[in-house]
């Protein structure tokens, strides 16, 4: 595993401005004094209270000492080239997720979505299949070239051709989990266990 910048500049300010908290013997005198509170010894509002009035404290003054400062993350260079000006695309974040910009801003606009490509091919047009998340944040997977192109699904595809016909197969996982042909005039499938 490896940190993001974010995380990176998050525990750097949680070490200048909390570093009593983010300490191992702070955490480990909570301990103690949550196995004193299971113990029924102590009340655990009392225990509450004695980091709390510290603690408010310690907020106030970093929201003071931080008040008008602002922490820059660097973007993540990728390897997409912007269409319009060469740069190699950066990855953004905004209101609804990540997404690629061009560096080169404000001159270039440019933008495009992320897309993870899978092992599957479209069974109508050849198009590579890309998996995708509807407004609730369920993936599913669908054609490149939607909404030209009408073929989506929930099931996954998987790295493997039908013996049949040679179109992507899918995967479908759940009480009845199968493998089955993305070509609905094949009637290929199998179990999971197969």
């Amino acid at each position: 595993m490896k940190p993001t910048e974010l995380g990176e500049v998050t525990t750097k300010l949680m070490k200048e401005h909390f570093n009593h908290i983010v300490d191992a013997d702070f955490t480990a005198n909570m301990e103690k004094n949550l196995d004193v509170i299971s113990e029924g010894k102590i009340e655990w509002i009392s225990v509450l209270n004695d980091f709390y009035v510290d603690f408010a404290e310690t907020f106030a003054k970093a929201e003071l000492d931080t008040e008008g400062k602002f922490y820059k993350v660097a973007d993540e260079e990728t390897d997409v080239v912007c269409d319009l000006c060469g740069k190699n695309m950066v990855i953004k974040t905004g209101r609804f997720g990540k997404f690629l910009a061009c560096p080169g801003y404000p001159e270039c606009k440019n933008t495009k979505k992320i897309v993870n490509e899978t092992h599957g091919v479209c069974p109508l047009c050849n198009g590579k299949i890309l998996e995708k998340k509807s407004k609730k944040g369920k993936k599913f997977f669908g054609c490149e070239h939607n909404p030209e192109c009408s073929f989506l699904s929930w099931d996954a595809p998987i790295d493997e051709k039908c013996p049949k016909c040679e179109k992507s197969l899918l995967k479908k996982v759940g009480k009845v989990g199968k493998i089955y042909c993305s070509n609905e005039n094949c009637d290929y499938e199998r179990g999971l266990k197969d």
